[in-house]
C-alpha cells in the first residue's frame, strides 16, 4: 500500500481528505499540521496527524513517502519545503494547490528533476462536487500518473491541462469562483432585504434560485445560454432584468471579465514572490 503525506489540514487540505476518506482509497495516510487544533480535528477524522515531519519521521520511514500533498498557501510554502530534506526526491511525487507556484519555482527552491503535479481544486470539493485542474511534469510514470488521478478524482471532477500557463486562468475562475458566487449570493440577498423582504425569505430566495437553477444546468443537455432564453419572455421582467446584466459596457461580462483577469494577474505575482 503506498504512502501519501498530506501537509495542511486548513479548509482545502481537510476537504480533500475527507474525499480521500469517502472514497476508501488504497493508500496510507499521513498528516503534516502545525495546528493543533486541527491535528485535532484529522485525529478525529480518522488521519495520523502530527505537528511536523520530526515527529513523524519517529514511528515512518520518510524515504519510503510516494505521494506529498502540498495544501498549503503560496506564503507558508518557503516553510513547508525546509522538511524536504528528509524525503526521497527521487522516488516521491509532489502535487501542489498553491496558486502561482510554478513547476520552476519548485524546481529552482527543491530539485531540478522533481515529480510535480500542480493542481487547483476548489471548495465544493469538501461536499464531494469539485472540480479540479491539473497539469504535470512529464517525468511521471504510468503508475505514478495513475496514482495522481486517484487522489485527485476522490474529491472532483478532473481536467487535465496540458499547459502549465493555462493553470492560473482555472486558479481565477473555478478556484476562486465559488467565491464569486458566494458574493453574488449574498448581493442578491441584500437587495431583497433592501427591498422589503424579510432576512430569512431573502437568503432562502437567492440561495434556493442559485441552487435550483446549477440543478437544471447539471441535468438538462440544454445549454446555459439556451435555457436563459427559454426563461426570457419578450416584453417580461427577466428579459428586462437581462438589458442591464448583458450590457457591453457595464454588465456582467466585462465585470467578471475584468475579476477573472484581475485574479489571473494576482496569481502571476504569486509566481514571482509578489
Amino acid at each position: 500500500m503506498k504512502d501519501v503525506l498530506l501537509f495542511g489540514y486548513g479548509k482545502m487540505g481537510s476537504s480533500i481528505a475527507k474525499g480521500w476518506m469517502l472514497k476508501q482509497l488504497d493508500f496510507n495516510f499521513f498528516i503534516i499540521e502545525k495546528e493543533s487544533s486541527l491535528r485535532n480535528i484529522a485525529n478525529k477524522d480518522g488521519f495520523k496527524a502530527y505537528e511536523n515531519i520530526d515527529r513523524l519521521s519517529e514511528i515512518k520511514n520518510l524515504k519510503k513517502i510516494d505521494i506529498v500533498f502540498l495544501a498549503v498557501k503560496p506564503q507558508q510554502m518557503e516553510e513547508t519545503i525546509r522538511n524536504f530534506s528528509k524525503l526521497n526526491l527521487h522516488k516521491s511525487v509532489f502535487i501542489s494547490i498553491a496558486a502561482g507556484l510554478s513547476f520552476s519555482w519548485f524546481r529552482n527552491k527543491i530539485n531540478k528533476e522533481i515529480k510535480m503535479v500542480r493542481a487547483m481544486p476548489n471548495l465544493p470539493a469538501s461536499i464531494g462536487f469539485g472540480v479540479t485542474g491539473y497539469c504535470k511534469s512529464k517525468n511521471l510514470s504510468k503508475e505514478e500518473d495513475k496514482d495522481v488521478c486517484a487522489l485527485l478524482s476522490a474529491f472532483s471532477k478532473t481536467i487535465y491541462l496540458n499547459n502549465e500557463s493555462l493553470i492560473d486562468n482555472v486558479t481565477a475562475i473555478s478556484g476562486s469562483g465559488p467565491g464569486y458566487i458566494f458574493y453574488f449570493v449574498e448581493a442578491l440577498t441584500q437587495i431583497g432585504i433592501d427591498q422589503g423582504l424579510k432576512i430569512n425569505d431573502a437568503k432562502t430566495l437567492a440561495r434556493e434560485t442559485l441552487i435550483g437553477s446549477a440543478r437544471l444546468i447539471e441535468n438538462s443537455d440544454v445549454d446555459p445560454k439556451t435555457l436563459k432564453e427559454n426563461v426570457t419572455s419578450p416584453g417580461g421582467t427577466t428579459e428586462a432584468g437581462l438589458i442591464i446584466l448583458e450590457s457591453k459596457k457595464n454588465g456582467l461580462y466585462p465585470l467578471l471579465k475584468s475579476t477573472i483577469n484581475n485574479a489571473v494577474k494576482r496569481a502571476k505575482k504569486l509566481n514571482s514572490g509578489g
